[in-house]
């Protein structure tokens, strides 16, 4: 739909003056150095691109993200198509999470009193009607018409749409890269369309970076390991690779770089040599931005950050295993799936479910 440069301006300086005076304000993801390279948080018509090798926490982020804007934005309508994870084991997770016990103690602990109210207090707060989710793969002309449908629905409301995992799309014409190439180009077409809607894409690395892991210095990732990475980086505003270096079989020294670089993790760096130093892998994620807008101060850009996720001193287990103390616990492999309505009872019965 054509639009002239008069009304597209009106509407810009509208959206500015918003900004300006606080009547609008950016969606932030509560991950401090992803809000500072989103210039705050999600704005209008923001594409964030979330990569990384299966298992090293993408979902994990894009669950604290949802959770965080949902905490401090209930007016937030998100959409979470979440093609790679059923809502049971997204439920289960959460409380896994923020009860601090084990996947198997969430599901086989008998309740009590206290246990049932604690899981009541939990599930209530995914009982809303502003957020959606689209529980299964669909093809790239079944999102759109959901994501119209919201569009149409709240033209007044902020909007995010997640989406995990892009290259679960379901294939309906062409190659896996073409239905995804297909997706982007309507998410392309679908920011435009509303004053203020933003995307989060989970995307996986390719297998090249694999091939390179033995190299300590090809152990950065870059825009080339991102899959099917073209239009996919092209549409994102901020792109970040995460990686885990113990999922990796890296356990001693991670990069090779000098001395003087990454000023402001000092405390990640293994102890130094005459010019070149690593990062300590042990217990670490490593945040890579090899996408993001524009700084302010373009001479000093920070493009990796680091979490850790434990010590030595909060574990005695092996670096390559999980310790008890993760907070992104593992789905228990292996067991049956029930549905929603045999775990946490059915809005279709008489019974109302018991938490």
């Amino acid at each position: 739909m054509l639009k002239t440069s008069k009304e597209l301006t009106n509407e810009t300086v509208t959206l500015i003056s918003k900004f300006k005076s606080g009547e609008l304000k950016p969606i932030p993801t509560g991950i401090e150095h992803l809000d500072e390279a989103l210039l705050g948080g999600l704005l209008p018509g923001s594409v964030l691109g979330i990569v990384g090798r299966s298992g090293h926490g993408k979902s994990y982020d894009m669950e604290r993200i949802q959770r965080h804007i949902l905490n401090t934005q209930p007016d937030v309508i998100y959409m979470n198509a979440n093609w790679e994870l059923s809502h049971f084991k997204l439920l289960v997770r959460d409380i896994s999470f923020r009860t601090e016990k084990s996947v198997k103690t969430v599901l086989f602990e008998p309740l009590n009193e206290e246990s049932t109210k604690e899981l009541k207090d939990i599930c209530d707060l995914h009982r809303t009607d502003n957020v959606y989710y689209q529980n299964e793969p669909v093809t790239s002309d079944v999102f759109t018409e959901d994501v119209m449908g919201l569009i149409t629905k709240f033209p007044d409301s902020k909007i995010v749409v997640a989406i995990d995992n892009l290259e679960n799309i379901l294939l309906d014409k062409g190659s896996q890269k073409e239905c995804m190439d297909r997706l982007l180009y309507k998410i392309n077409i679908l920011k435009n369309l509303h004053s203020y809607i933003s995307f989060i894409i989970l995307n996986q690395m390719n297998r090249e970076y694999i091939y390179e892991i033995n190299n300590i210095k090809h152990h950065r990732p870059h825009e080339g390991h991102i899959y099917g990475s073209d239009q996919f980086y092209k549409i994102c505003d901020v792109v970040y690779i995460k990686l885990i270096p113990a999922k990796l079989g890296i356990k001693d020294k991670f990069m090779i770089f000098g001395v003087n670089q990454y000023n402001w993790l000092e405390e990640h760096k293994t102890d130094e040599g005459a010019n070149t130093t690593s990062f300590d892998p042990f217990g670490r994620a490593f945040y890579f931005y090899v996408k993001q807008r524009q700084p302010e101060d373009e001479k000093n850009i920070k493009d990796i950050f680091v979490e850790v996720m434990y010590t030595k001193e909060e574990t005695d287990e092996p670096i390559n295993k999980k310790p008890k103390s993760n907070p992104m616990p593992d789905f228990t492999k292996g067991l049956p799936t029930p549905t929603l309505d045999e775990a946490f009872g059915s809005d279709n019965t008489n019974d109302d479910p018991p938490f």
